[in-house]
């Protein structure tokens, strides 16, 4: 992360506070074409990035305070809340009908002690191509934008990586096989049941990107709430 070299307050900006940090190096990550594989170094660099984050355990789950703590003693009490509004307005606005909300409340009700035993580190919880920047040879040399940060599970972050486009978007499923094995090799841990959560996150991203679509009006909502129906299915909710 580029340092930060100053920070304060002012209440005429949103939220209050402002932070300045140094210009990040190198250039936006370009990702590849659907069929054209990302440069292996890159996924090299993204496996150790995603491995030194969830190195970093963190008390308390969701979004941070000032000490750098989670704010909510349960992962899924964060991950039920932060859904609420975007479930809400989906449904209010005829994008979503009352079963396919009560089935998403219904599953992460149902696997909220699973979720809470997961364990709480630092997660990016937006990581895509404009959020990382490279070198000319391809190599990570600064990420950005830890706004939407949160301790809480590392799957989290792979679940959201590359994924605030359509549902059919193949970016992610093409490059997160190299990042994984990088991850590994970083000594990141794979649970047994990794499929089973990747698939869970992605509801829940799948979720919040229908809401800013149908807030922005982006041609991507039918496929997102198909790809909520079918993850429901494949989860069994």
């Amino acid at each position: 992360m580029p340092p930060v070299l100053d920070e304060g307050e002012d209440p005429r900006l949103p939220g209050g506070r402002w932070m300045l940090i140094r210009k990040a190096r190198g250039k936006p990550w370009a990702p590849p074409a659907p069929n054209v594989r990302a440069s292996a170094r890159t996924q090299h660099d993204l496996g150790c990035v995603f491995a030194l984050l969830h190195a970093r355990e963190l008390p308390g789950y969701g979004p941070l305070n000032d000490k750098g703590e989670g704010t909510y003693a349960r992962w899924s009490d964060w991950l039920r809340e932060a859904l609420t509004e975007p479930l809400r307005f989906l449904h209010t606005g005829g994008h979503f009908d009352r079963e396919l909300v009560t089935r998403v409340e219904n599953l992460f009700s149902s696997q909220a002690p699973m979720l809470d035993r997961r364990p709480g580190v630092l997660v990016h919880g937006d990581l895509g191509n404009m959020e990382i920047f490279v070198d000319r040879r391809n190599r990570v040399v600064d990420i950005v934008d830890f706004g939407d940060s949160v301790a809480g599970d590392p799957l989290y972050d792979f679940a959201h990586f590359v994924r605030g486009g359509p549902a059919d978007d193949p970016r992610s499923a093409a490059i997160l096989p190299g990042i994984r094995r990088s991850y590994a090799a970083h000594g990141g841990a794979e649970p047994e049941n990794w499929d089973q959560l990747f698939r869970i996150y992605d509801v829940f991203n799948a979720v919040r990107n229908a809401e800013f679509c149908a807030q922005v009006d982006l041609p991507w909502l039918p496929g997102l709430r198909n790809k909520v129906d079918q993850l429901l299915n494949q989860l069994g909710a």
